[in-house]
């Protein structure tokens, strides 16, 4: 007769913890921000040591402003980052609740900003687009006119809506600003602009109007 075989009840993780992924991302945050920081608080200091290094050998100087140079470059480069990483985050409904997202969402929701929103939905709704100078990314006209109506209203709607789903106003500012997207991109399906409209449209009706 075998042995009986024990076993271990599978640990579980209590409400009040975050998941590994949440954890993940904003450790990665911090990290980054810290890494600004710190770069940032080099550069002060090589900045202040440069004029005294006139007084010093050379070799000090180059130095010195070869670290100011590259802390003021990493802190950029960290910063830029960051940016980059908050904008993706801010088009995931999961992620929106994070702190370091605070300022991108009040961003997005201040009335500034929507109206500029909606002035460039409507301005690339459009029947005749204005011609623009050093123009790198023009807009798909085919696909703008098979969208039109969709465009409009959610201009309408980020004006209308008391408090619009931040989601849906980051989609849309990614796809009126990001060259990458299936309204400058003709790499990318049709249907991709028409999906994105649709998931922009979808967390915008379950808002109030004012």
């Amino acid at each position: 007769m075998p042995a009986p075989k024990h076993t271990h009840p599978t640990p579980k993780i209590p409400a009040t913890q975050e998941p590994p992924a949440f954890q993940t991302v904003q450790n990665g945050l911090a990290t980054l921000r810290n890494w600004r920081e710190g770069s940032v608080a080099t550069a002060i200091v090589m900045a202040a040591l440069l004029p005294f290094a006139v007084a010093w050998h050379l070799n000090y100087q180059i130095t010195i402003a070869a670290c100011l140079i590259g802390a003021a470059t990493f802190a950029t480069g960290c910063h830029i980052a960051r940016e980059h990483r908050l904008a993706t985050l801010a088009l995931i409904p999961e992620f929106m609740q994070l702190p370091d997202l605070a300022a991108t969402r009040e961003r997005l929701l201040s009335t500034r900003k929507r109206q500029a929103l909606a002035v460039g939905l409507r301005r690339t709704a459009a029947l005749t687009q204005p011609p623009r100078r050093f123009d790198c990314c023009p807009i798909l006209p085919d696909r703008v006119a098979a969208v039109r109506p969709e465009l409009l209203q959610l201009a309408n709607a980020l004006e209308q809506i008391n408090e619009p789903d931040p989601v849906s106003v980051a989609l849309i500012h990614e796809l009126l600003t990001n060259a990458s997207s299936p309204l400058y991109n003709p790499n990318l399906s049709a249907e991709d602009l028409r999906a994105t409209l649709t998931r922009a449209g979808a967390g915008m009706a379950t808002q109030p109007l004012r």
